[in-house]
């Protein structure tokens, strides 16, 4: 009597150890499919990683600034020392600045020109779009779908470079609606 249990947990044993070798083996090509489908997007909307992370790192170190509260350095210090960033928008966020001070001392520009805005997401961006033929590109806050920002990279020396972010050179049509 107990030859026939025995039997019957041995085959129950290998049957679902069977099924087990075959979900896993779904489950890799699944995985495989996945990926293919990641590169193939990531290579149809032409998102080159090393030309858009320098904007992307550029935004996500601000914010990672702007969220420090006693280490905290001011805007023009912090764009002065960043190495991926443009003379152009060094100079051009520092005229900005000194001429909203200039005209208003107390209240100055009145909003953050990087970020376009009086507020940010304090979670950092991700990308959204790149346009290879201009260089222009929009980032997206990670939990604020809604927020974004159009940044502008360009090569210098064989180094991207952020030129662009906000309004600092930006022109207006193509500026993040608000």
């Amino acid at each position: 009597m107990k030859k026939p249990y025995l039997i019957l947990l041995i085959f129950f044993a290998f049957s679902c150890a069977e099924k087990q070798k075959e979900n896993i083996s779904k489950r890799k090509k699944q995985i495989e499919i996945d990926l293919k489908e990641v590169k193939t997007k990531k290579t149809e909307l032409n998102y080159p990683d090393s030309i858009t992370n320098v904007a992307i790192q550029f935004i996500n170190e601000y914010v990672s600034n702007c969220n420090k509260t006693k280490e905290q350095i001011g805007i023009i210090e912090f764009v002065n020392a960043h190495p991926n960033v443009s003379i152009e928008f060094k100079t051009e966020l520092k005229r900005m600045i000194e001429k909203a001070e200039k005209s208003d001392p107390e209240y100055g520009l009145g909003f953050d020109p990087i970020f376009d805005a009086q507020d940010y997401p304090d979670d950092g961006f991700k990308l959204s779009e790149f346009d290879s033929n201009t260089n222009y590109l929009t980032v997206e806050a990670i939990k604020w779908k809604e927020f974004k920002i159009t940044m502008r990279i360009k090569e210098v020396d064989n180094k991207w470079i952020v030129t662009g972010c906000g309004v600092i050179n930006i022109p207006k049509d193509k500026q993040a609606k608000r």
